[in-house]
Protein backbone atom coordinates (compact mmCIF):
# COMPACT_ATOMS: atom_id res chain seq x y z
CA UNK A 1 0.00 0.00 0.00
CA UNK A 2 3.21 2.50 0.59
CA UNK A 3 3.97 2.17 -2.97
CA UNK A 4 1.06 2.70 -4.38
CA UNK A 5 0.86 6.01 -2.17
CA UNK A 6 4.36 6.79 -3.37
CA UNK A 7 3.49 7.00 -7.16
CA UNK A 8 0.45 8.15 -6.52
CA UNK A 9 1.93 11.28 -4.88
CA UNK A 10 4.96 11.31 -7.56
CA UNK A 11 2.60 11.29 -10.55
CA UNK A 12 0.15 14.15 -8.83
CA UNK A 13 3.41 15.98 -7.84
CA UNK A 14 4.79 15.66 -11.65
CA UNK A 15 1.42 16.59 -13.00
CA UNK A 16 0.96 19.51 -11.15
CA UNK A 17 4.45 20.97 -11.90
CA UNK A 18 4.38 20.03 -15.41
CA UNK A 19 1.59 21.91 -16.22
CA UNK A 20 1.60 24.79 -14.02
CA UNK A 21 2.74 27.25 -16.41
CA UNK A 22 -0.25 26.40 -19.10
CA UNK A 23 -2.49 29.18 -17.30
CA UNK A 24 0.16 31.46 -18.20
CA UNK A 25 0.87 30.81 -21.50
CA UNK A 26 -2.62 30.56 -22.05
CA UNK A 27 -3.72 34.26 -20.26
CA UNK A 28 -0.59 35.60 -22.42
CA UNK A 29 -1.71 34.56 -25.46
CA UNK A 30 -5.17 35.24 -24.78
CA UNK A 31 -4.77 39.42 -24.08
CA UNK A 32 -1.43 39.10 -26.36
CA UNK A 33 0.15 40.79 -23.70
CA UNK A 34 3.24 39.74 -21.30
CA UNK A 35 3.79 43.06 -19.42
CA UNK A 36 3.26 41.79 -15.79
CA UNK A 37 5.01 38.13 -16.08
CA UNK A 38 8.78 38.06 -14.33
CA UNK A 39 10.98 36.58 -16.35
CA UNK A 40 13.82 36.38 -13.72
CA UNK A 41 11.35 33.94 -12.40
CA UNK A 42 11.11 31.94 -15.20
CA UNK A 43 14.49 31.83 -15.62
CA UNK A 44 15.31 31.11 -11.61
CA UNK A 45 12.87 27.88 -12.18
CA UNK A 46 14.85 26.89 -15.34
CA UNK A 47 18.04 26.78 -13.27
CA UNK A 48 16.42 24.59 -10.55
CA UNK A 49 14.48 22.38 -13.69
CA UNK A 50 17.85 22.17 -14.79
CA UNK A 51 20.25 21.82 -11.39
CA UNK A 52 17.22 18.95 -10.12
CA UNK A 53 17.95 16.86 -13.52
CA UNK A 54 21.43 17.08 -12.83
CA UNK A 55 20.81 16.13 -9.26
CA UNK A 56 18.76 12.80 -10.52
CA UNK A 57 21.24 11.58 -12.90
CA UNK A 58 24.03 11.59 -10.34
CA UNK A 59 21.71 9.61 -7.67
CA UNK A 60 18.80 7.76 -7.86
CA UNK A 61 16.78 7.81 -11.26
CA UNK A 62 12.77 8.37 -11.08
CA UNK A 63 11.07 8.51 -13.93
CA UNK A 64 8.39 11.39 -12.29
CA UNK A 65 11.11 13.57 -11.02
CA UNK A 66 12.76 12.74 -14.95
CA UNK A 67 9.43 14.04 -16.58
CA UNK A 68 8.74 17.08 -14.02
CA UNK A 69 11.99 18.56 -14.91
CA UNK A 70 12.06 18.09 -18.12
CA UNK A 71 8.35 19.02 -18.68
CA UNK A 72 8.97 22.21 -16.39
CA UNK A 73 11.89 23.14 -18.88
CA UNK A 74 9.80 22.37 -22.33
CA UNK A 75 7.11 24.42 -20.46
CA UNK A 76 9.60 27.43 -19.09
CA UNK A 77 11.19 27.42 -22.55
CA UNK A 78 7.72 28.03 -24.37
CA UNK A 79 6.71 30.84 -21.54
CA UNK A 80 9.90 32.58 -22.16
CA UNK A 81 8.94 32.60 -26.00
CA UNK A 82 5.83 33.75 -25.35
CA UNK A 83 6.61 36.37 -23.36
CA UNK A 84 9.08 38.04 -25.64
CA UNK A 85 7.05 37.02 -28.66
CA UNK A 86 3.67 39.32 -26.88
CA UNK A 87 6.10 42.10 -25.11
Amino acid sequence: MKDIIREFAGIAMACCFMFCYVPQILKIVKNKSAKDVSLSLIFMCMGGYTFGLLYMFLTTFALWIFLNYTFGLVMSSVLIYTCFKYK
